[in-house]
Parts: C-alpha cells; sequence; structure tokens
C-alpha cells in the first residue's frame, strides 16, 4: 500500500510520519472521496431547499428530515480537511484551527444520531398512538424539539472536549491533530453517542413494523402487498446502512482500548473508517431519490431552474408528496391547524376503519 515513509514537513525533523501512497492509489483514494463529499454536501443540500421550498412538505416529520440534511450538510464542509488527514496521515491546518475541527467534528456527528432517534420517535408515535400524535405534534413542537436536540449536542459536545480531562494532541509532533481521552470516558461517550442511540432506533423501527403490520391484519385492510414490502425494504435500508456502517467504528474504539495495533494498520482503519462514516451521511438523500417521487421531481424543478419561479410553490400537485400527504391525513390537515380541529379529524379517522392504518403503512418512514 505504502511506496515509503516520508515526513509531513521535509524540512522539520519533529514533524510526524506521513504515509505516501502510489500515485494511482493516491488518485482513487481522493477521486472517490471528492465524490463522496458532493454527494454528501450537494444531496442533503437538494433535500434542504426542497422541504424547505415545498409548502406541502412543511410537517412534522418532514422538519426532522431537514434537520437530519442540515446536520449532514455541514459534516460534508469539514470532510476535506478530514480526508487529507486521513489520507496523507498529516494535519497542515495548523495547531489554531485543530480545536475547531475536532469541536465541529464531534458536535455535527452528534447531533446527526440525534436527528436520527428524533425520527424514529416521530415514526413511532404516529403510528402506534396516531390520534395522540394528531393532536399534539405539530410543526412549533417539532420545532421545539430540533432547537433542544442542537443545543444539547452542543452543550455535550463542549463539556466533553473540554471539561472532562481529554486532550488535544498537536505537540507530539508537527502535523498532529488528535483527541485523546482517558478509556473509561471514552467508554462512555461512545455509549451515550452511539451504542444506546442504535440500540433505541433498533428497537423503535421493530415496535413501528411490527405494529403497523398487526394493524392491517387486524382491520383486515385491503393494502396491496407491494407497500407492505416496500415499507420493509425502507426500515431494513435505514435500520441495517445505520448499523453496517456506523457500528464498526464503535468496534473499532474497543479493540483500540484493548489490543496494541500497528500504527500503519492504524491508519488503515482510520481510512476505511472514515469513508463509511461519509457514506452514512450521503446515503439518505439516495434513499429519497429511490423511493420518493416527490424527491425526483423537486430535483428536476431545481436542475431545470423551474423553482425560481413564483408558482412552482404549487407547481407539484400534492399527490406526488406521497409520504408527506399520506400523513397529511393522519395528522389531520396542515400545520396550522389547531388541536380542537385535529381532535375532530381524529374521531372521524377512528370511524372511517382502516385509512389511518393505511396511512401510517405508507408514510411508516
Amino acid at each position: 500500500m505504502y511506496s515509503e515513509t516520508s515526513y509531513c514537513y521535509p524540512e522539520n525533523n519533529a514533524t510526524c510520519h506521513k504515509f505516501v501512497r502510489r500515485t494511482e492509489i493516491l488518485i482513487l483514494l481522493y477521486l472517490s472521496a471528492g465524490i463522496l463529499i458532493g454527494v454528501t454536501v450537494f444531496g442533503n443540500l437538494f433535500v434542504i431547499i426542497t422541504v424547505s421550498h415545498f409548502r406541502q412538505l412543511h410537517t412534522p416529520t418532514n422538519l426532522f428530515v431537514l434537520s437530519l440534511a442540515v446536520a449532514d450538510f455541514l459534516y460534508g464542509f469539514i470532510l476535506p480537511f478530514q480526508f487529507i488527514d486521513v489520507i496523507e496521515n498529516c494535519w497542515y491546518f495548523g495547531d489554531a484551527f485543530c480545536p475547531y475541527f475536532q469541536t465541529y467534528f464531534y458536535f455535527v456527528l452528534f447531533a446527526s444520531v440525534l436527528n436520527l432517534v428524533s425520527i424514529s420517535f416521530d415514526r413511532y408515535f404516529a403510528v402506534c398512538n396516531p390520534f395522540l400524535y394528531s393532536s399534539y405534534v405539530t410543526n412549533s413542537v417539532a420545532g421545539s424539539c430540533i432547537i433542544f436536540i442542537w443545543l444539547l449536542a452542543f452543550l455535550y459536545t463542549y463539556t466533553f472536549l473540554f471539561h472532562t480531562g481529554g486532550l488535544l494532541l498537536t505537540d507530539w509532533c508537527v502535523g498532529m491533530c488528535r483527541f485523546a481521552h482517558y478509556d473509561d470516558w471514552l467508554m462512555i461517550h461512545y455509549t451515550l453517542t452511539f451504542l444506546l442511540p442504535m440500540l433505541l432506533i433498533i428497537c423503535l423501527y421493530s415496535v413501528i413494523f411490527v405494529t403497523a403490520r398487526r394493524h392491517v391484519k387486524a382491520i383486515n385492510c385491503m393494502m396491496k402487498e407491494t407497500k407492505s414490502a416496500s415499507t420493509a425494504k425502507t426500515l431494513g435500508i435505514v435500520v441495517i446502512a445505520f448499523i453496517v456502517l456506523c457500528s464498526p467504528f464503535f468496534v473499532f474504539i474497543l479493540v483500540q482500548m484493548l489490543f496494541t495495533i500497528n500504527s500503519e494498520n492504524l491508519g488503515q482503519v482510520r481510512l476505511a473508517l472514515t469513508y463509511l462514516s461519509t457514506l452514512n451521511c450521503c446515503i439518505d438523500p439516495i434513499m429519497y431519490a429511490l423511493f420518493y417521487p416527490w424527491f425526483r421531481k423537486s430535483l428536476k424543478m431545481m436542475v431545470t431552474l423551474e423553482i425560481f419561479k413564483s408558482s412552482s410553490l404549487m407547481t407539484i400537485h400534492p399527490s406526488i408528496f406521497q409520504p408527506a400527504e399520506s400523513e397529511h391525513r393522519v395528522t389531520g390537515g396542515s400545520a396550522g391547524a389547531n388541536p380542537s380541529q385535529h381532535r375532530a379529524q381524529g374521531r372521524n379517522q377512528s370511524r372511517a376503519g382502516c385509512q389511518p392504518t393505511a396511512a401510517l403503512m405508507t408514510n411508516i418512514f
């Protein structure tokens, strides 16, 4: 993999070791990194513009989706620094920038995880308590939850990095930017920011799927099997992608605590985990493009610049926004409706037989 070992700054004997790769491998690594960065930034930007621009998508669920897209979009801006660091094994951006980079990195990643958890809770209450959900979960409630999520992510990150005894390593050698901590604290950190959220998401989505399937069977709805299969497929992608792309990092931390790893092998693993974590941040827009007509339609409008026309706000018929439209039926109308209207419509839905559950199965994610 490596043709030789050099230094980050050849003129300085105190600099860190640099991994010099063969030219073809270096080109492949930077090309793939550029593609991942582009998909992460522009894919999530398309999601942000779509949800913000079209009124049909202004629902509590889509506000959480918007918040997740913002977190992944912001993560895309530090990816160039991160990829250069893991590919070259050198930090070229100065000691002063290192603490800001580390704070930004941990903050955005934790915010992304919290948004995934919030989406899971949103779908859980929508499926398992649809009438309570339609009465109390409004855009303002979702907005308050999102503000709390971002504040919590920032306060936790700041406390963990600067008030628990951790160290930013920049002086072991010139060209290093690493965060080091006691093993006990690292175990607590990764349990709180990854392991517990992962288990919670798996449990919630499992209950969502089982409950929705049970409702459909209990009331004998005339639901196409393809919808059920599509729902299961979407849930599987959400859960499996999160587990497959994020679990290796947690396992790596455990292995690193228990065993001594050669520095060259450590660099290889860090590189692979960086690519995996980036895939986790860019996979959501790809899922929307594959499964939801509203995203493909809005993407076409952005590419053709139709979105800049004043009439574009109502250009897409609500039926195109199948997830949002389904949730619109379940939640009882627009975000501006008051709780009494929601409750009245909820009672009407309860007399309508299987319609609420059918809508929920369509909009399970």
